[in-house]
């Protein structure tokens, strides 16, 4: 019976632990500097006008949920800004990106980006090409299919400054689109 008490005793003894809460999550399984490539598919809305981008960039820090990402990404539209002026418009923009893990495979991001823009305007037959100023701001949500493959899905607001054809003024103006992605993570 003693012997029973003493095993008895051993199966409850353990560390004691103290009460305030000593969790700690686990490492993550990706890490820093982790590269990545990326397309995705849209429409902007005022111009009534596909877009199509590339990308290409890093992840540069990570805390818990929240990681901070910076990228280059080329854009490719047309706009219509003023009555028989169409203009093609290529920007490309330097980007933050901040994501936050709602859980493993779902995430929210949102960023920001500068750049230029390249221009090639025509007017009734004629031609001229300018290099602008551009800004975005984008926010979506992502899902990892994998855990090199996002699939993501969004909204970006662009603005693209004025520029000129021939010295008259062409108002770029700005939109706003959705867009439908996917990220290929190395």
């Amino acid at each position: 019976m003693g012997l029973a008490l003493l095993l008895g005793a051993t199966a409850f003894a353990g560390e004691v632990t103290s009460s305030h809460n000593t969790y700690t999550p686990p490492a993550s399984s990706s890490s820093l500097y982790t590269w990545f490539v990326g397309a995705s598919g849209g429409y902007f809305f005022d111009n009534e006008e596909d877009f199509w981008t590339l990308h290409f960039g890093m992840k540069i820090a990570e805390t818990g949920p929240v990681s901070h990402s910076l990228f280059l990404e080329g854009l490719y539209t047309e706009w219509e800004p003023n009555y028989g002026f169409d203009s093609q418009i290529i920007p490309v923009t330097f980007n933050y990106k901040l994501d936050y893990a709602i859980n493993d495979k779902l995430s929210v991001y949102a960023g920001a980006g500068i750049g230029a823009a390249f221009i090639d305007t025509d007017v009734a037959g004629f031609g001229d090409s300018s290099t602008e100023f551009a800004a975005q701001v984008f926010a979506g949500l992502g899902y990892d299919v994998t855990s090199n493959f996002q699939i993501y899905s969004g909204v970006r607001w662009l603005w693209v400054d004025d520029t000129e054809v021939f010295n008259f003024p062409v108002d770029n103006g700005d939109d706003v689109g959705i867009e439908l992605g996917l990220r290929f993570k190395f």
